[in-house]
Order: C-alpha cells, then sequence, then structure tokens
C-alpha cells in the first residue's frame, strides 16, 4: 500500500518540475556534494553495497543461487548479473555510502552503463534483463523500472538525506556507476535575513527554504509557529543539537492550511510546548478547525500532511499527542525523538490524556520511520502513553517506542489502539520498558463503556519486532492482563517477533480473526502456531537494553559501530518465516529472515550460512583467513579443515602437490576458473572417508599424475562432476560399500584402469568393460588439446581457449565430449555458442569451456529453451519491502542465438 503523500511517487515528480521550471543548481552553488564512481575494476561493490547476492569468480561453475561476477574483457572490467533457475541477482546501495549524514534534504543522479553479456543487441529480449526499484527512504520502495542496454541516468532524490536503489536481473552487465548527490542552498536565513522563524516563513514563496542559524529561539515569532500552507522547507543550519526552539509553553509548530510533503520541518529540537486545555471535541460530533484545541503541543497537524525530520520534541504538554497531535491528517515523520512528553492533568476536566508522544484520531494516517518515542508519561484513566492511535492508522517502521508510562492508571503503555477502522502496522520495532494497568507493551481494542462498534479493529500487523521487559501497574491478575501484547476482538498477525521478560501474560488475545493468529515468533511460555518458539532469545544485553541477538558467527555492536562475535548463538537467528523476505540481512546467513527487530535489516545478526574460501597456490597463506582471493590459504587442505557444511572452497589456476582428505563434511570443491590441477605422486589426490554423500561435491578439476589413484571413496559417495582424470595409475576406486555419483567426467590414459567398484554416467570412460549401458557413456577418444604439455581442453574446430595466451584458437576436429554431458545439468556459464547440454571434463560449465556449432534450425529441438527469466519475467522476489511481480508472457518459446563474447 502506498501511503498519500509519502513515498517516491510525489518525490521524482516534484524534482521533476523542479528542473522543469528552475535549473539545478550547481555543486559550485550546493553547500553539501557527494560523488561517488565505480568501474567495477575491484572489489568496492561488494564493500560498499548494502545488500548483494553472492559474488561469484568470472572463471566459475556457477552456484546453487543468484549470483554476482566481475567481467574483465581485457578492455574494460563490468559487472555481471546471473540468475538461478530464474531468480534474479540483486545489488543494493544506500547512497551516500558508509555513515555520512548531510543533515538534509539531497538529490541529484546516478549514471550506469548496461551492456549485453553477448555481442548481438538484437538480442536484447532474449538474453535477460536489468532493472531497479528506488526507495527515498529506504522504506516505500518504487515499481520496477527496466534499463536496457546503453547508458542511463536515473534522478534520485530524498528528504532524509540518503538514496537507496536495487539493481536486480540477470544476464546482464553493468558499469560506470556515478553518482553525484548536492543540497540545495538556502534562500532565506534567520537571523541574518529575518528576525525570527515566522518573519521568514512570511517571506517564502513555493520552494524556498528557510535555514536557521545555532542557537536557542524563543519569544513571538518563534513559537506558534504557522507554515500557512507554504510548500517550503525550514531547516537548521546543524541540527537539533544546535538549535533549540524554546516555546516558554505556547505550541511550537501548527500546520492546519492543507500542507502538504512538500512542507517540510527538518532539524529542530522543540522544547516546553504546552497546549492547554482538556476539551476534545467528541467523535460524533463536527471538528471547528482552531489552534485552541488541545492537542499537539510540540507540532499539531490539522487536516495537514507535512514532513517532519530528525527533529527532537521534549517536555512538551497536551490533552492529546503532547509531542505531536493528528487530526485528520497524513503526516510522515522521520529520524525523530519524542521523549518526555506529557498528556493529561491540564484542564479542569483531567480526562487523564490520550497519547502523550503521539496522538493519531479521526482517520489520520501517521506514517513514522526509525523514530524514538520514550519516557513519555499519561497522567490517570489515560490511553497510550507512548503512541494513541482512535480510529486512525499508525504505520510504525524501525522505531523505538520504550519506557513510557503514567503516575495514574494507564491502558497501554507503548502504544494504544482502538476504535472502529483502526489500522496498526509495526515493522522492525523495539517496545521496551513500558508501564500500564493493561497491555504495559501494547494495547489494541477499547476501553470500558465505549460502543461496541468501537470494539472492532480493522487490521493490526506486528511483524518483526521485539516487546520486552514491559511491565503491569495495576490490579489486575496474572492472568488476565498481559505485559506484551494485549488485544481485544481484532484481525491480528503476530510474526517473526520476540515477546520476552514481560509481566503478566506475554500475549493475550481475546476474539482473535484468525485461527493462527501468532507465526513463527519467540514467546515465553511459548504460543500455539507454525514455526513458533519457547527459548531464551539470548540478547545482546538486556540491562544495556541492547536487543540484538548473540552469535557465534557476528553481531552488530552499535556503541562500537563494529562486528563482534559470541560465545553463544540466538536460537531466533534464521527461524522466522520462510515465505518472508531475507530483506537485508547480511552475509553469512541461513536464506530465512531472523525473528526480532533486527531481522532482514543491515543489523540482523549472523547465521550458519555457507562461506567461500578461497585458496591459491601463488599468492596464499595458509595463515591468512581464506575469505577472499587477497586473503587466499596456500593448500586446498587447510581450506578443507576450516570448512563447514555447506561452504564451497574456490580453487585458483595452478598445480597443487597434495593428498587432500575429507572426512563427512557437506562441502564443494571447485576450480575458480580455468581448471586447477592436483597431482599426489605417491598417493591419492582426494579421498573420502565417513559417509559423504552427494551434497559432497568435486567438480572442475584436472587430477592426474597420482601415484596410487586419483580418487578414493571408502564408505563415502561423495558427487564427482566434471573432472578431467587422467594419467594416472588408476582413476577413481571405491571401498566400503561406496557408491560415488561420477556424472560429465573424463577418464582417460589411467595406467590400471578407470573405475574399481563404481560406476559412472555421461562420462567418457576408456575401459570399455566399466562404461555399461544407457546411461550416457562414451569411449572414444576426448581429443585434449595438448595431453604432453599439460593442456586438457577439449579441440573443437568452433573455438577452444589457449590458457598458456589467454586466448581463443580453433582446431581442425572438434572433441566427442563437447555438449555430451548430464542433460540435467544446465550448460552454466559456457560461452555461446553452444548446444543445450553442459561439456564432459573439467572445464564444463564454466566460461573454458570449448564451443561447438552454431545449431540449424532442423537441430532446434536440442536448444535449450529460454528459462522464463530469460524471456523477462521472475518469480515474485522481495527484499525489505520490495515487490517484484511477475510480467505476463504469451507462453511462446524463444531461442538463444547470439554471438560469443566476455
Amino acid at each position: 500500500m502506498k501511503f498519500p503523500g509519502t513515498g517516491w511517487f510525489w518525490t521524482i515528480a516534484t524534482v521533476l518540475a523542479m528542473v522543469a521550471v528552475c535549473p539545478v543548481p550547481s555543486h559550485a552553488q550546493s553547500d553539501w556534494t557527494y560523488e561517488y564512481q565505480d568501474d567495477f575494476s575491484t572489489d568496492k561493490a561488494q564493500a560498499d553495497s548494502y545488500i548483494h547476492s553472492v559474488f561469484w569468480p568470472q572463471g566459475a561453475f556457477p552456484p546453487s543461487e543468484p549470483y554476482l561476477y566481475h567481467v574483465d574483457t581485457g578492455t574494460q572490467q563490468e559487472l555481471g548479473f546471473g540468475d538461478y533457475n530464474g531468480e534474479p541477482a540483486y545489488l543494493g546501495y544506500r547512497f551516500p555510502v558508509g555513515r555520512i549524514r548531510p543533515g538534509r534534504a539531497v538529490f541529484g543522479s546516478l549514471q550506469v552503463s548496461v551492456r549485453l553479456p553477448y555481442g548481438s543487441e538484437a538480442a536484447s529480449s532474449l538474453s535477460g534483463y536489468l532493472r531497479y526499484r528506488y526507495s527515498d527512504d529506504g522504506v516505500n520502495w518504487s515499481s520496477p523500472q527496466r534499463l536496457d542496454p546503453g547508458s542511463h541516468d536515473i534522478l534520485i532524490e530524498s528528504m532524509r538525506g540518503a538514496c537507496y536503489i536495487i539493481f536486480f536481473g540477470t544476464e546482464m552487465l553493468i558499469d560506470n556507476l556515478d553518482v553525484s548527490l548536492y543540497s540545495s542552498p538556502a534562500t532565506i536565513r534567520v537571523p541574518q535575513d529575518a528576525a525570527t522563524i515566522q518573519q521568514a516563513i512570511d517571506a517564502a514563496t513555493g520552494g524556498d527554504i528557510v535555514e536557521v542559524a545555532p542557537g536557542t529561539y524563543a519569544g513571538d515569532g518563534n513559537r506558534d509557529i504557522d507554515f500557512r500552507g507554504k510548500a517550503i522547507t525550514v531547516r537548521s543550519a546543524q541540527g537539533p543539537e544546535a538549535t533549540t526552539i524554546d516555546c516558554e509553553g505556547h505550541r511550537g509548530f501548527y500546520f492546519h492550511s492543507a500542507e502538504g510533503p512538500d512542507s517540510v520541518l527538518r532539524g529542530f529540537t522543540i522544547i516546553g510546548a504546552v497546549a492547554p486545555g482538556s476539551q476534545i471535541p467528541a467523535d460524533n460530533l463536527s471538528w471547528n478547525s482552531s489552534s485552541i484545541h488541545p492537542i499537539g503541543a510540540g507540532i499539531f497537524c490539522e487536516f495537514s500532511s507535512p514532513r517532519i525530520v530528525d527533529c527532537v520534541l521534549r517536555q512538551c504538554s497536551a490533552e492529546l499527542g503532547g509531542g505531536i497531535g493528528v487530526v485528520a491528517g497524513q503526516p510522515v515523520i522521520i529520524d525523530c525523538t519524542i521523549e518526555e512528553c506529557r498528556a493529561g492533568g491540564q484542564g479542569t476536566a483531567q480526562s487523564g490524556g490520550r497519547g502523550a508522544g503521539v496522538g493519531l484520531i479521526r482517520n489520520s494516517v501517521g506514517t513514522f520511520i526509525d523514530c524514538t518515542i520514550s519516557r513519555n508519561a499519561g497522567y490517570h484513566d489515560s490511553r497510550g502513553a507512548g503512541v494513541y492511535c482512535w480510529r486512525s492508522e499508525a504505520r510504525l517502521t524501525g522505531c523505538d517506542i520504550s519506557f513510557n508510562s503514567a503516575p495514574g492508571s494507564l491502558t497501554g503503555g507503548g502504544l494504544y489502539c482502538g476504535g472502529s477502522s483502526a489500522n496498526l502496522v509495526l515493522a522492525n520495532c523495539i517496545i521496551s520498558g513500558n508501564t500500564a494497568d493493561v497491555g504495559a507493551g501494547i494495547y489494541i481494542g477499547s476501553s470500558a463503556g465505549t460502543s461496541s462498534a468501537d470494539s472492532v479493529i480493522e487490521s493490526v500487523d506486528i511483524t518483526n519486532c521485539t516487546i520486552v521487559r514491559n511491565t503491569l501497574s495495576g490490579t489486575q491478575t496474572a492472568s488476565s492482563a498481559a505485559g506484551g501484547i494485549h488485544s481485544v476482538s481484532s484481525d491480528i498477525a503476530v510474526r517473526n517477533s520476540i515477546v520476552w521478560f514481560n509481566e503478566g501474560v506475554p500475549v493475550l488475545l481475546v476474539s482473535p480473526a484468525s485461527d493462527s493468529p501468532v507465526l513463527y515468533s519467540d514467546l515465553e511460555g511459548g504460543y500455539s502456531g507454525q514455526g513458533n518458539i519457547d527459548a531464551d532469545p539470548l540478547f545482546a544485553s538486556v540491562d544495556d537494553a541492547d536487543y540484538h541477538l548473540r552469535s557465534l558467527l557476528g553481531r552488530y555492536e552499535p556503541s562500537r559501530q563494529t562486528w563482534v562475535t559470541d560465545g553463544d548463538h540466538s536460537p531466533c537467528i534464521d527461524a522466522g518465516d520462510p515465505q518472508d523476505p531475507l530483506g537485508a540481512e547480511p552475509l553469512t546467513n541461513g536464506k530465512r529472515v531472523n525473528i526480532g527487530a533486527y531481522g532482514g535489516t543491515v543489523e540482523a545478526s549472523k547465521g550458519e550460512g555457507a562461506w567461500v574460501f578461497h585458496v591459491d597456490g601463488a599468492i596464499g597463506s595458509d595463515s591468512n583467513s581464506g575469505l577472499g582471493r587477497t586473503n587466499a590459504f596456500a593448500t586446498i587442505q587447510r581450506a578443507v579443515d576450516e570448512a563447514l557444511n555447506g561452504d564451497t572452497i574456490m580453487v585458483w589456476p595452478g598445480v597443487y602437490r597434495e593428498q587432500v582428505i575429507l572426512e563427512s563434511k557437506a562441502i564443494t570443491l571447485q576450480s575458480a576458473d580455468d581448471a586447477a590441477v592436483v597431482t599426489a605422486p605417491v598417493g591419492y589426490a582426494f579421498s573420502f572417508y565417513y559417509a559423504e554423500s552427494s551434497m559432497c561435491v568435486l567438480r572442475n578439476f584436472v587430477i592426474t599424475g597420482c601415484g596410487e589413484a586419483a580418487i578414493h571413496c571408502d564408505g563415502a559417495s561423495p558427487k564427482l562432476t566434471n573432472l578431467t582424470v587422467t594419467g594416472n595409475l588408476y582413476g577413481i576406486s571405491a571401498w566400503g560399500g561406496a557408491d560415488p555419483d561420477i556424472t560429465s567426467c573424463i577418464l582417460w590414459n589411467n595406467q590400471n584402469g578407470d573405475l574399481y567398484h563404481c560406476r559412472a554416467s555421461y562420462s567418457d570412460v576408456e575401459q570399455a568393460d566399466a562404461v555399461g549401458q544407457n546411461n550416457g557413456n562414451v569411449s572414444v577418444d576426448p581429443l585434449f588439446a595438448d595431453p604432453t604439455g599439460g593442456d586438457y581442453h577439449l579441440m573443437s574446430r568452433y573455438g577452444r581457449y589457449l590458457a598458456s595466451q589467454d586466448r581463443w584458437v580453433t582446431d581442425s576436429v572438434t572433441s566427442p565430449c563437447i555438449d555430451a554431458g548430464d542433460p540435467s545439468v544446465r550448460p552454466g556459464r559456457e560461452r555461446i555458442p553452444r548446444g543445450g547440454r553442459i561439456n564432459m571434463g573439467a572445464y564444463g560449465g564454466t566460461p573454458s569451456a570449448s564451443l561447438s556449432g552454431w545449431p540449424s534450425w532442423s537441430d532446434i529441438a536440442g536448444i535449450e529453451p529460454l528459462s522464463p527469466a530469460e524471456r523477462g519475467l521472475e518469480s515474485v522476489f522481495t527484499l525489505q519491502n520490495v515487490l517484484l511481480e511477475p510480467e505476463s508472457t504469451t507462453g511462446t518459446e524463444d531461442y538463444r542465438m547470439v554471438n560469443p563474447e566476455f
């Protein structure tokens, strides 16, 4: 759902309109600029992107997941996108990169070049796609936009000061990423050009920027400030820490003239505001707009929808919405702090107050992003010390609602949501340390004495929240009041959330609309429902209110802004709804969202996902970490010892004289580029023991010169695929019931035989009696390029890679092993032209694979049809609220007919 007045649809349109009306300011006119470039010649993209698919070596057989790969053509460097079974690879940035915060709105452009990985531009509709999504706040995203081959200039801007963009696709290359951002200079300055803030606003016209110098502002003209319906920005020069509006018992800001999202208030501390009185018109009475309503002491939005960014509202008091009060408005509140505010206790009626921090009434829609609502207090018989939402809609993302309470009776310490047609959406929020008689964390429903119509709540969605350490202050029994979530007659859904260390019942749902309202959550004491657990979530530090999850593999430490490891591991990691998006969770992860407030974010604790280790005998050292080629190990055995189940070991080209032993590990060992050579003159190159299964994979190696055998399997059945096993005493031996899965291999010229007690399929095996029947094997000369010289590439009339000279050559004959491997395996990264089957041998499935000829239309049945992703479709794919929906298709088959290039 897109909320009125939010998201990029307004912002981009506004930028385009501004560009059309007036020239964009040059950098020389701007008071803040930012530049970013990447030609993808280094690993900069991996370091700077905040979310991305796995990065994979250019020359390696592709992984079983979407991937990104660097391409070096010799004349330029690019970044490629590769899919897996139709799921696209993705690369997401937050600009500015790092922890730069300009403290103001920014706008500019992103330039990027897009190219097909093949030579024929006519194949653009057949070879894949590249699209992007954009967000000006990191929460609300645009619809997918297509990027065809060529150069593109994308307008980007953000009122928040950070622009988010995610590229996703397959079979496309990008290059020359260039980002330029800047902020607009002020047009009216306080106090240089106008003595007070109100005088500056009165002098402003649409599009102006009023900038207020550091200092404390009080008195007439600096309180009860009215935007007068103008589409302007009022900002501080140096943020809320340096610029204070002391209201001295008056209101701070009053928006009441239909201000929209282009009316922006940014960067102030508003303190000591008061909206006196306690009489608020009842719901059944018409509303008369007036500044005397006791609503919104700090900021009052009445029939208006401004944007409030990076403000602090402190020690403000009103009957409703001590910090911010909204009547029939739709404001967007971003990066704000609302603290120590009060509701109630000011008028003769002393009704008790509603929403000491925030109050929403009369069909308002309030959007809160990354806000802190803390230490606010009701009075007596109050509702919602933190947030009060009555017959309105409140959507909070990434907010911290903590330590809100009341000295008297209170319903809903952190949040109160009630009234007919009310809606509440909480995502990635922390609700902690709040106190109330009922619903210390969250109360949903209507209090006693209200009509039955008001007891129906339309929708409540609580996803990836942490609700913890909320306490009960009333006289209710522990079984009749909930300290975490108390809901009465609502359509509530709680998912991927932690409810722990709360007083009373953790979650009490009275007459929920769904039979399964709680799913994939960690609730103290348990709760029936799929995926729910009852286990200590292992927070980093409850005493310090640090609710990141402890992890053996990595936990974000906010005070030091770094990653640390722990001695234990939270059961909430990789335990969320498997149907939900992984979002921006960093690697490593288990491809499943975490439970709790940081699930799906860049601060999610790391799970037991797969690592990719690198081995390079030329530049590596066994004292390195093995993570990345520059930190590669020197030996394969060192990587095997370090790897855990699910990990991959990439071995870079070279000759490795080792006897590698694998014991009960489900890992993948493969060459990272042109096939590595492994030799063991006095033993076995690879030995498998203790029941390795097909989950252990050995791929894309040349194994030669072994004194006993190339591969020895004892009680183990690994998957051995795309290997060239030649010039050994023996090829592959199996003992103790071993049954290795041998496919797409070449076993040739092994002195005493190729296969012992095992069989192969879709392989070239010299021993005729071991070939077998009806399993795709052949027994013909594989036509190696130069076996005497150690070159085991397959000869081809259409193209063979000559590694010693890094170029492609042609031969007078073509190997029968080309396009002859396992037909159930896609050709991977083999260059075009190729047939529909992977090559046999060490180079099959890689860019070093020898080429096959152009297929004729009479042979079209032998050509692989393009997958849905390659025809420009993609599966439903979600990333931190990014939904990519499939497009329509005619259902016709397209075929790839393009020139080879990389």
